[in-house]
């Protein structure tokens, strides 16, 4: 009888440690089951939340020019009750398949002026193609001398930089950065490719006083901690399509995007934005009627 009651025992402790294993088994599956990566915002999303600009989105789209390449539209009213039409290109330069390569009038190093549409004609860059791109330094009208440092695979071919002026590039390590006269002699030695901008938007992650009131179309550039590129063309000059934006709002956008560092580039009639996937195309209207000529730009290109 007592052999009986240990086996009937020893049978019971076995089911039951069976069953108990059973369920934490299931419970785990159950929580890898439930465990979501959260999704990011939509650019419309987070400029609605994050900036006092936007009253209502009228509309946005936005496309996957190729891996890593993001080109987006957003028209919206802002809080004045204008439209605003905004375009965006998002670069991860994580991807090594990716590049930012500076255009130039006929791909030469001499100062001229060329419409952004016929740069990506006229510029080789070896083994790339062009996908995308904005123009970039003001620049002397009759000439097409920028008005601040132009740097190309490494070569210096415009040093000179007045200390109201800033600029966009690449360093040698292939990472983007900003900068200025009060950091150029020391940034100088690493430069890869650069180009230049004017007024700083932002500067180690906070937005820059602006002084400058004035609504015009603009273009500029910012880029995050993880090297993730901004460029955003804004229209304007035609009430009823797009305002335009002052040098301080678009300072908002681009701390909404989380950049830390962002620059001004050309605005006016200079602003453009363009695309190269089937054929070449110029997405915004630019206030000129036309693409205007200009000195330099940036491109986005993928490895071939």
């Amino acid at each position: 009888m007592r052999i009986r009651y240990n086996l009937w025992l020893l049978l019971y402790l076995i089911a039951f440690a069976s069953c108990k294993k059973s369920i934490v088994t299931q419970t785990k599956s159950k929580e890898e089951i439930v465990a979501v990566t959260p999704q990011e915002e939509s650019l419309d999303v987070k400029l609605t939340k994050k900036t006092t600009l936007i009253e209502r989105v009228v509309f946005f789209n936005e496309t996957e020019l190729v891996k890593g390449v993001k080109e987006a539209k957003l028209t919206y009213i802002d809080k004045n009750l204008q439209p605003m039409v905004l375009f965006f290109f998002k670069v991860d330069l994580n991807e090594k398949q990716l590049a930012l390569k500076p255009l130039t009038p006929n791909g030469d190093k001499k100062y001229a002026m060329q419409s952004i549409p016929d740069m990506i004609k006229t510029n080789q860059f070896s083994g790339l193609k062009v996908v995308g791109a904005v123009n970039a330094d003001f620049f002397n009208t009759s000439t097409g001398e920028p008005r601040s440092i132009v740097y190309l695979k490494g070569e210096a071919v415009r040093t000179i930089l007045p200390e109201i002026r800033s600029y966009f590039g690449i360093n040698q390590s292939g990472k983007p950065f900003i900068g200025d006269y009060s950091v150029f002699s020391q940034q100088r030695s690493t430069i890869f490719d650069a180009l230049g901008g004017y007024h700083r938007l932002i500067k180690q992650g906070l937005p820059v006083t602006q002084t400058d009131v004035s609504i015009h179309p603009r273009t500029a550039v910012g880029f995050t901690a993880n090297n993730i590129v901004y460029f955003l063309v804004a229209d304007g000059r035609n009430a009823n399509y797009s305002n335009g934006l002052t040098l301080a709002q678009v300072a908002e956008i681009m701390s909404a995007l989380e950049v830390k560092e962002a620059i001004n580039l050309d605005g006016g009639g200079s602003s453009t934005f363009v695309i190269n996937t089937s054929q070449i195309e110029v997405k915004n209207k630019p206030s000129d009627g036309s693409s205007r000529k200009v000195a330099n730009g940036w491109a986005i290109c993928i490895k071939n």
